[in-house]
C-alpha cells in the first residue's frame, strides 16, 4: 500500500501473475530468493530479502517518482518486519 501512494502498481497478466510468477497480492510475488531470475534479493542469505521493481522508462511514472516508490517500498517492508517481530 506505501509504494500505491507514490505510483501506480504494475497489474497481473490474464493468468494472474506478474514476471511469470503467481502474484500474492497486488503487485507482489512471492519467490524463493535461491530461484533463478536474476533478482537482488537471491545474492545474500539474510532472514528477510527483497527486490523491488520501479521502472523510471513507465509513461505512467517520473523518475522523481520511482526514486520515491522505491524508498516507500523500504519503508513498507520495514514497517512489515517491525509488526511481524512485535508479536
Amino acid at each position: 500500500d506505501s509504494v500505491k501512494k507514490v505510483t501506480h502498481i504494475a497489474p497481473a497478466d490474464k493468468d494472474g501473475k506478474l514476471i511469470g510468477e503467481k502474484v500474492s497480492q497486488e503487485g507482489v510475488i512471492v519467490i524463493p530468493c535461491k530461484k533463478s531470475l536474476g533478482l537482488c534479493a537471491g545474492v545474500t542469505n539474510a532472514p528477510y530479502r527483497t527486490t523491488t521493481e520501479v521502472y523510471p522508462d513507465s509513461p505512467s511514472a517520473t523518475p522523481e517518482q520511482c526514486n520515491e516508490a522505491q524508498v516507500a517500498c523500504i519503508e513498507g517492508a520495514l514497517e512489515h518486519i517491525i509488526m511481524q517481530e512485535e508479536f
